[in-house]
C-alpha cells in the first residue's frame, strides 16, 4: 500500500549533501549486491533488499529513513508497475479471470484463518491483535514478485498474468480488510463505506487505462514535431505521476495507478472501441522504451528502501522469540504456497505461482506500521510481525527464482539483473 505512511521516517528535512550521499550509498551497494546475488543464482531483489538492511539502522546505520528518500522510493515502485503494465495483455488478464480470483481468494482467506490462532496461542496475543496479524500477512508485494519474474522473463506468459492479477486482487482485498480492522478497533463498523471504497478502486482500474490511451492520442501528434530530446521520457514520467496521484485520491495505492497507466500504453491494449481507432504502435513502443532506464535506476532504490525501513536493532531477539518467529514465518510461507495448488499446471508452475505470493515486502511493512499507530499491535507484536515480514520478503524471491530456473537454463532468460 504505497500511499500509506512508511514504516520509519525522520520528520526533519534532509540536507542536500546527506540526500546525495544516501542515494550514492543506496544505489552503489544495491547494484553491487544485486550483481553478486545474480552470479550466486539468487534473485537480484534479495541483494537490493540486503543493501537497505546493511546501510540502515539494522546494521551500519549510515543511512536513515527519511521522507525524501521514501518519496523517491515510492516513485520507483510506481515506475516498476508502469513497466509491468506496458508488458501486460488486458485480454490475457481477463481470460485468466476465474483462475486469478480463486488464487487471490485462497491467498487472503488461508492466512487470515491460519495465522490468528497461532499468534493467539504462541505469543500469546489478544484476539484483535492476533486477527490483525492474519490481515497483515494476507498482503502480497506485487513489486517484488513481478521484478523477479521480469528478470527471469516469466512476466509475459499465462503464469505471469495469473500472478499479477492475483496479487492485485490481494492488495485490493487487503485495503478493505485493513479498513475493517480499523472499524472494529474503533467499534464503528461501516459496510457502506467499505463497499464504496471497493467500487471506487474497481472503477479506477477500469477507467484509468482508457484515460491514458486518450492522452496518448492527444500527445501523439507532438511526437512528430521537431521537439527537444527527452520528450518520450518526460511523457512517461508525466503519466506515472498523474495516474499515481489520481490513484491516491481514489484511495487506491499509487502503484496501481502506475500499473493502470502502463496498461493504457501497452501494445496489447484493447477496448470495445479499439476497432475504430488507429493503434499508435510506434509512439507507445517509444514510450515503453523510454521507461526502461527510469525503471533501472528507480526500482533498485525502492527495494533498498524497503530494507532500510526495517530496524531489527531495537528488538530483543531472544531464542524463544526467534522460535515463535520461525514458526509463524513457516506458516506464513505455507499459507501462500498453497495458492499454487488451485490451478491445473505442472508442479514447478504451481511452485512459481505460490512462491510469487509469499513476499509481503513494503505492503506488509506498511500494514504493520499502521497497526502500531492505531494500537492494534503492541511492542512485542509489532517486532514479531516485522521480523516475519522481513523473512518472507527474503525467502519468497529465492523460492521464486528457483521455480523460474529451468527456462533460464534453456536460454529463455537469464542475463544481467540490469
Amino acid at each position: 500500500m504505497s500511499g500509506a505512511p512508511p514504516l520509519r521516517r525522520c520528520g526533519d528535512p534532509m540536507h542536500l549533501d546527506t540526500f546525495l550521499l544516501s542515494l550514492l550509498l543506496m544505489l552503489l551497494l544495491a547494484k553491487i549486491l544485486a550483481q553478486l546475488c545474480w552470479h550466486l543464482g539468487l534473485p537480484a531483489v534479495v541483494g537490493e533488499l540486503s543493501a537497505g538492511l546493511v546501510l540502515g539502522p539494522s546494521l551500519l546505520g549510515w543511512v536513515q529513513p527519511h521522507l525524501q528518500l521514501q518519496n523517491l522510493a515510492e516513485l520507483g515502485v510506481v515506475t516498476l508497475m508502469f513497466v509491468i503494465g506496458c508488458e501486460t495483455s488486458i485480454k490475457r488478464l481477463m481470460h485468466s479471470g476465474p483462475r486469478v480470483l480463486t488464487v487471490a481468494l485462497s491467498g487472503v482467506l488461508v492466512p487470515a484463518m491460519v495465522i490468528p490462532p497461532m499468534v493467539h496461542w504462541l505469543l500469546p496475543a489478544p484476539p484483535l491483535e492476533a486477527l490483525f496479524f492474519g490481515v497483515a500477512l494476507t498482503a502480497t508485494s506485487i513489486g517484488i514478485a513481478m521484478r523477479v519474474l521480469r528478470l527471469n522473463h516469466q512476466d509475459r506468459g499465462v503464469m505471469g498474468h495469473t500472478i499479477l492479477g492475483a496479487a492485485i486482487i490481494d492488495d485490493v482485498l487487503g485495503v478493505l480488510l485493513l479498513g475493517l480492522m480499523f472499524s472494529l478497533s474503533n467499534g464503528d463498523l461501516e459496510p457502506t463505506r467499505l463497499f464504496l471504497q471497493l467500487v471506487t478502486i474497481v472503477l479506477f482500474l477500469m477507467l484509468a487505462p482508457v484515460a491514458t490511451r486518450v492522452l496518448i492520442y492527444l500527445l501523439k501528434p507532438l511526437a512528430k514535431r521537431d521537439l527537444l530530446p527527452g520528450f518520450h521520457a518526460s511523457t512517461v514520467l508525466l503519466l506515472i505521476c498523474l495516474f499515481g496521484w489520481l490513484a491516491y485520491l481514489c484511495g487506491t495505492p499509487p502503484l496501481l495507478g502506475g500499473f493502470a497507466a502502463g496498461l493504457g500504453v501497452s501494445r496489447h491494449f484493447t477496448s470495445p472501441w479499439s476497432k475504430w481507432l488507429v493503434n499508435p504502435f510506434s509512439f507507445t513502443r517509444q514510450l515503453e522504451h523510454a521507461s526502461g532506464p527510469l525503471n533501472d535506476v528507480l526500482a533498485p532504490l525502492f527495494f533498498s528502501y524497503v530494507g532500510l525501513s526495517i530496524d531489527l536493532s531495537q528488538h530483543a531477539l531472544t531464542p524463544a522469540f526467534l522460535v515463535v518467529a520461525l514458526a509463524l514465518t513457516t506458516a506464513a510461507v505455507l499459507a501462500k504456497l498453497q495458492c499454487g495448488l488451485w490451478i491445473a499446471a505442472s508442479w514447478r508452475q504451481k511452485m512459481m505461482l505460490g512462491s510469487a505470493m509469499v513476499p509481503r515486502g513494503e505492503v506488509g511493512l506498511v500494514f504493520a506500521e499502521m497497526g502500531r499507530q492505531v494500537n492494534l499491535l503492541g511492542a512485542e507484536g509489532f517486532t514479531l510481525l516485522v521480523l516475519v515480514i522481513t523473512l518472507t520478503t527474503i525467502v519468497g524471491p529465492v523460492m521464486l527464482k528457483w521455480a523460474c530456473s529451468p527456462p533460464v537454463a534453456q536460454g529463455q532468460g537469464g542475463g544481467s539483473p540490469d
